[in-house]
């Protein structure tokens, strides 16, 4: 599921540079996903395992996944939007 959430984050990053949003506030719009996502499954959701709780370690790497994620879905926006105007 987390990995879910962490696509979900380049994709949100890629739509918000597509709609013509400044690259650094797209990538930071993205960069809230994962967190949000680590957040919302422990303190909203059912606890659902045995032993310790690692939210602070998921949120720790899943958010850093989550940036390089977003930042990837920018980079690739970017390109796309350079391409088509280049193109008109």
């Amino acid at each position: 599921m987390a990995i879910v959430a962490i696509f979900i984050a380049g994709m949100v990053g890629l739509i918000a540079r597509l709609l013509k949003v400044r690259p650094l506030k797209a990538w930071l719009i993205g960069c809230t996903i994962v967190p949000a996502f680590v957040l919302f499954v422990e303190f909203v959701l059912p606890y659902q395992g045995g032993g310790a709780s690692m939210w602070p370690i998921a949120l720790v790497f899943g958010g850093a996944y989550g940036a390089v994620s977003s930042a990837i879905g920018v980079f690739i926006a970017g390109l796309i939007v350079k391409g088509s105007e280049n193109a008109a």
